[in-house]
């Protein structure tokens, strides 16, 4: 487990360590969740029981949530520290206000049960309405107590012991080898999926097609990740990217 550095930062806006990927899990409570990296402990007991709060009340989850992130575009992003989620983005792009009234009061009462340990960014002067972060500084000693709290069953959202329900399977069990000339929704998951996590480089038109502009960025993405690059995403990529 270790933190670093990103773009002269060693904290981000919150007030958490910058960290590596491996300072992360992914839960997957939900389907649409394992693209979600969250920084262990509880951070994640936090974030994970946010998602879960939010896919019960607020909006079932349509879209892949996005955690933790090597690269943003934005220096000291939250994503960073793997202490941010964007939930259901593409229904609430960055810097504008769409979501209905109704929707937002259901927001404002799960942010109200969560007692300031998740901060939404909306509340921000450009909206992010997609956007989910822990409300304290690490170190804050309401995490640990908070977190406690929904360990111990506050809001029925996690429960103790043997009885809790075991985690919903991801949308699917594996993803297929894809390269140029390849098209439909797994293509156009992996689109979605380079522009939000790896915004410097991918600026992908989201069109279901792999041509020759993703084969690009997948090439771009296996050399920074070590991998052989030859442009095929298959199993060796797709788990790089944090998909099974």
């Amino acid at each position: 487990m270790s933190f670093r550095k990103a773009y002269g930062y060693s904290h981000s806006e919150n007030g958490w360590r910058m960290c590596n990927r491996d300072e992360c899990v992914v839960a997957n409570p939900l389907p649409y969740t394992n693209t979600a990296p969250i920084r262990a402990g509880d951070a994640a007991t936090i974030l994970n029981a946010w998602i879960i709060w939010y896919h019960r009340n607020v909006e079932p989850l349509t879209s892949p949530v996005w955690g933790w992130s090597n690269e943003n575009a934005v220096g000291n992003s939250n994503h960073l520290s793997g202490t941010a989620v964007d939930i259901n983005a593409p229904k609430y792009p960055w810097g504008l206000r769409s979501m209905p009234a109704a929707r937002i009061a259901k927001v404002r009462e799960g942010l109200r049960l969560f007692e300031g340990s998740v901060f939404w960014g909306a509340d921000w002067g450009r909206a992010d309405e997609m956007h989910y972060q822990i409300g304290w500084r690490e170190g804050d000693p309401r995490v640990a107590v908070f977190a406690a709290k929904l360990n111990g069953g506050h809001l029925g959202i996690y429960t103790p012991g043997p009885a809790a329900p075991a985690p919903a399977p991801a949308p699917t069990a594996s993803r297929p080898t894809i390269s140029r000339g390849s098209t439909g929704d797994h293509v156009r998951y992996l689109q979605t999926l380079l522009n939000r996590a790896y915004p410097l480089y991918s600026r992908l038109v989201v069109d279901s097609d792999f041509g020759p502009a993703t084969e690009s960025v997948v090439r771009e993405f296996q050399r920074r990740a070590g991998l052989v690059v030859d442009g095929v995403v298959g199993p060796a990529t797709w788990r790089r990217l944090g998909v099974s």
